[in-house]
């Protein structure tokens, strides 16, 4: 059975773990997974055997526990396939080897005072702890917010700074559970020299998962545009989106160094009454919430800055996660295809970038440029007929001899409306692409807005697509010396360390990131890429510029013909064997993307497109 069959869309979302980046991901593969807990437990397992279809990982998840009734929320056919497999606690040191495991406990479960449940918590650690002293398998361990205590109002915590206990409150008993379970997990650690990571996270959302919080009904009421009721909060909490609870445990087990992190999402803390405006703010009168009596219920606000500045900074924020887990509610959930990103401009900044796509059609044509659309425009052409609904970008790909010819005629060609930007011509830019930038707009992702001397202007990227070597060694090495060469340009532009993920590596390039001038790096990169450029019998093309050279290389004929289909009611060209170079690039990309990311496409820190707001093409123009 497939996973993705009996996954909704909103459970594939988190399943497909989207926030974590591809090449992260394949730190997992050929590894083993010995998983233990609840309902956080079971999503991961999804998440695995679910990343094992689409990601090729060939990884091994083993689920455990105190006997088969552990199983009970799982599909019953998930025991039939090969890369999934139950052990009772009993039969654990039969396990001789396994990479990873990981301990979700108790994390964002509802727990009562119970003695039962706080020996099963007991001999989960027992019978874990052993397989990770036998193995020396790197573990990480799940608990939540609640593990600092009896917190206090207007306090944020971090990792080790805690609140008071009142031993004789039952409302203690979960905060006791935590930190017995953290310090059970320490000694077993410091006993057997195993590595120990311990997550805590705030209050865990899940669309399409059975996580239960205080917010539950008013996601019901909310989706179904009843009247509800939410408490008045005396604190603020910090909440966790699960797609990020899985980033954090996926960079624990492959970069994090062993310590102890808070979880959080992107500006994801609040109060009840901050997440009754946010909710009104996207629902409108949809969301007609009352706040009533002010007490608290359990959870606090937590510090998650530390495990930020280790490279792994949460992605989904605050109202994406909420708008998540409302929409999974709705009887209908039309309201997919309409994200509220960009405040309501997207449209006109589609309808620009249209206008861009017409003016390069139209340079082209003139000059006689083969290009063809790219990435996601190009997904969007043979997908949706036009933009894909939910994307703020536009891309073209040239061939090198294309692109050059491009370069020298496009800049007189702009309308006055309009700047051609390249590395050359802007001694801020060192972006290795080109791009037509419209003047008197700002569009700045956080990457961008730190190079303020820039034009920063609403953008549409030019790429070209270099010849490289035939032989798989040949290509290799190239490979290499272009992510070399575009490391040292990036680093040198940002003031950063290179981190390439081997000691060795980082060093080299950081020593000539400090020596070369940017402007020989870059000269460097420029050669790279190009470095095949005359080559006679060239059979393969990659994607040096862009985000695809992870892909690697493909072959020449996949960019040899043009058709024409309909874009936004234009024609406009695509590869003839779209169908090879789109798998190429995404797989089965007539599958939609994971719906967190289409609420949030680009992250966006500054934007404002000026006169150009409610901006529309003359449709007389159209085929």
């Amino acid at each position: 059975m497939q996973i993705k069959d009996i996954l909704n869309e909103f459970q594939a979302d988190w399943a497909a773990m989207p926030t974590v980046e591809k090449e992260t991901l394949n730190k997992l593969k050929n590894k083993s997974f010995l998983i233990c807990g609840r309902e956080i437990a079971r999503c991961l397992c999804y998440a695995l055997l679910y990343l094992n279809e689409t990601q090729k990982l060939h990884i091994k998840v083993y689920f455990t526990g105190e006997n088969k009734s552990a199983l009970a929320e799982f599909n019953k056919e998930l025991l039939l396939r090969n890369d999934f497999d139950f052990i009772n606690f009993n039969y654990l040191s039969e396990i001789s080897d396994v990479d990873f495991i990981v301990h979700t406990g108790l994390c964002s479960e509802k727990i009562n005072a119970d003695s039962k449940l706080f020996s099963t918590q007991i001999n989960e650690v027992k019978y874990l702890s052993e397989v990770s002293k036998r193995t020396h398998a790197k573990t990480v361990v799940l608990t939540d917010s609640r593990v600092y205590g009896n917190t206090e109002i207007h306090r944020v915590y971090s990792e080790n700074e805690y609140a008071k206990l009142d031993l004789c409150s039952e409302s203690s008993f979960a905060s006791q559970l935590m930190r017995t379970t953290e310090n059970l997990w320490n000694c077993e650690k410091k006993g057997n020299d195993f590595d120990l990571t311990i997550l805590r996270t705030g209050i865990v959302l899940g669309a399409g998962t059975k996580l239960e919080t205080e917010l539950d009904e008013i996601f019901e009421c909310v989706a179904n545009g009843k009247k509800c009721s939410l408490v008045n909060s005396y604190k603020k909490y910090s909440f966790v989106y699960l797609s990020d609870v899985f980033r954090a445990i996926v960079y624990s087990l492959t970069t994090l160094e062993c310590d102890i992190y808070n979880v959080s999402g992107e500006n994801s803390t609040a109060s009840t009454g901050m997440i009754s405006a946010i909710l009104h703010d996207v629902y409108g009168e949809k969301a007609d919430i009352e706040l009533t009596t002010s007490v608290d219920f359990d959870g606090c606000a937590i510090n998650a800055n530390k495990i930020s500045e280790h490279v792994c900074a949460p992605v989904i924020n605050l109202e994406t996660a909420l708008e998540l887990c409302i929409m999974s509610r709705m009887p209908d959930n039309s309201a997919m295809a309409l994200p509220h990103n960009h405040d309501g401009r997207l449209s006109s900044i589609q309808q620009i970038l249209l206008a861009y796509l017409l003016e390069v059609d139209r340079i082209c044509k003139k000059h006689n440029i083969k290009y063809f659309l790219g990435g996601g425009t190009l997904l969007g052409a043979i997908r949706h007929h036009g933009f894909i609904p939910w994307d703020d970008d536009a891309d073209i790909m040239m061939l090198r001899e294309d692109y050059d010819k491009f370069c020298e005629v496009a800049a007189d060609e702009m309308p006055p409306s309009m700047t051609f930007q390249t590395n050359k011509n802007d001694k801020n830019c060192f972006y290795e692409f080109a791009k037509f930038r419209l003047n008197d707009t700002t569009f700045a992702t956080g990457f961008a807005k730190e190079h303020k001397d820039m034009h920063n202007g609403l953008a549409f990227d030019i790429f070209c697509h270099d010849k490289t070597a035939n032989s798989k060694l040949g290509q290799k090495i190239h490979l290499a010396m272009t992510l070399f060469t575009r490391a040292l340009v990036f680093n040198k532009w940002n003031n950063r360390k290179a981190e390439n993920g081997s000691k060795i590596q980082s060093i080299v390039t950081n020593f000539c990131k400090t020596v070369f001038p940017i402007r020989f790096s870059l000269w460097l990169e420029n050669k790279t890429l190009s470095f095949f450029k005359r080559k006679k019998n060239a059979k393969y093309l990659y994607d040096g510029m862009g985000r695809n050279v992870y892909n690697g290389s493909f072959p020449i004929e996949y960019l040899d013909e043009v058709i024409y289909v309909d874009f936004e009611g234009y024609e406009l060209p695509v590869p003839k064997k779209y169908d090879k170079y789109l798998t190429f690039l995404y797989g089965d990309y007539m599958e939609l993307a994971p719906l967190s990311t289409r609420l949030g496409c680009h992250e966006i820190k500054l934007c404002d497109i000026g006169k150009y707001d409610e901006f529309k093409i003359n449709a007389t123009h159209k085929k």
